[in-house]
């Protein structure tokens, strides 16, 4: 019986020992993933997997039954994005070690939303929970998706705000998306709100996958990985939220911290992002202005071509919300490096085009 290709990649997936990296691995050496889930010992050998891991794979596949796999996921309502589709995140897919296969529940996502990741403790105090609200309302009002990681404490109030207002919001999760193993339990009507206003609920896990510590660590790369910034709203020295802001810097984004009281215990992780260079924000309208979405909406539906001089228009007209990188740039614009690089520059300081590191830019929102 033939299936869908993500179905084999979940197949794939379903050995814990086939992480990011050795998918890949199999994404590249394979033509599809039904030749790779069906491949013989010799050739997953030959093409970089460990002998023993192997092994491992060809057991668990003499017993998975796809077609069982895939009644299991109907009844559960979770469907599959692979890194292949045309709706995976646009963002996501230029981090290291992205996910190959998303789990979801809810609406299928934008690839081209923006998503702006807010994060912190669970242990919440008075101060977080006036400053969330303020904060992320008017950042859902100018059409931004807020992601997190529904937890307990800032991750929950930031989902509550949007959900609040009728907005999109998106959770990704460390563990499978069942009901069984949704965590925190707690959040389960959450869940559902995030769902019923047109959210998602994401997982690199399969279904039936434990909340492992582990697990929380892997998936904040996923959170600042599909958001153009991070922002941080109290967490202590010791907090996962910092593995987040660690991840997002790593990634060539921008971190705000919500700066706090000096005595606070819960604002010792943002003063302390502040000190070691992250962006200080007290409103809303900083991280708009400073990602240059004050007027969201309407630059989302009519982005200008025209430049101030003829190399600036003529890159313009290449440059969308695709990265592109620069020596692709210079061959299709037909400019030799020097005006190509100058005319970029001049774009970037004037807002029109962001430059997202490694030398790949797309267009300001």
């Amino acid at each position: 019986m033939a299936f869908e290709e993500s179905l084999y990649l979940h197949g794939l997936n379903l050995l814990p020992q086939f992480g990011p990296a050795r998918l890949g691995i199999l994404a590249k050496r394979f033509g599809n993933f039904s030749e790779a889930y069906n491949a013989s010992e010799e050739n997953l050998v030959t093409a970089g997997i460990d002998p023993q891991i192997t092994k491992c794979f060809l057991e668990l596949r003499a017993k998975t039954h796809l077609e069982q796999e895939q009644e299991k996921l109907r009844q559960a309502d979770i469907k599959l994005l692979t890194f292949r589709d045309k709706n995976y995140p646009k963002l996501l897919l230029q981090i290291p070690k992205f996910p190959p296969l998303l789990y979801y529940r809810g609406a299928l996502p934008d690839p081209e939303e923006l998503c702006l990741a807010v994060v912190g403790t669970r242990n919440i105090t008075n101060y977080g929970r006036v400053i969330i609200p303020q904060l992320v309302e008017p950042l859902v009002d100018c059409g931004c998706v807020i992601v997190s990681g529904m937890a307990f404490g800032v991750d929950g109030a930031a989902h509550q705000v949007a959900v609040k207002k009728g907005r999109r919001t998106v959770a990704v999760l460390g563990g499978g998306l069942d009901e069984k193993s949704l965590y925190p339990k707690h959040h389960a009507f959450l869940a559902q709100q995030i769902i019923g206003t047109g959210g998602t609920l994401f997982s690199e896990y399969p279904m039936g996958t434990p909340n492992f510590k582990q697990n929380f660590v892997a998936r904040n790369r996923i959170i600042s990985g599909m958001s153009l910034a991070t922002i941080i709203i109290e967490c202590d020295l010791k907090s996962g939220t910092l593995i987040t802001a660690k991840h997002a810097l790593d990634q060539n984004r921008q971190v705000y911290a919500v700066p706090g009281p000096i005595y606070s215990p819960q604002s010792l992780g943002p003063n302390n992002l502040i000190k070691m260079g992250a962006k200080p924000i007290t409103e809303a309208n900083d991280v708009l202005q400073d990602l240059n979405l004050k007027s969201l909406p309407e630059q989302q539906s009519v982005q200008t071509t025209l430049g101030d001089s003829k190399e600036e228009s003529i890159l313009l007209k290449i440059i969308n919300h695709d990265p592109v990188i620069i020596n692709e740039l210079i061959k299709e614009s037909g400019l030799d490096a020097a005006a190509a690089l100058s005319a970029l520059t001049f774009l970037e300081m004037k807002g029109k085009v962001k430059n997202l590191g490694g030398q790949q830019y797309v267009l300001s929102r």
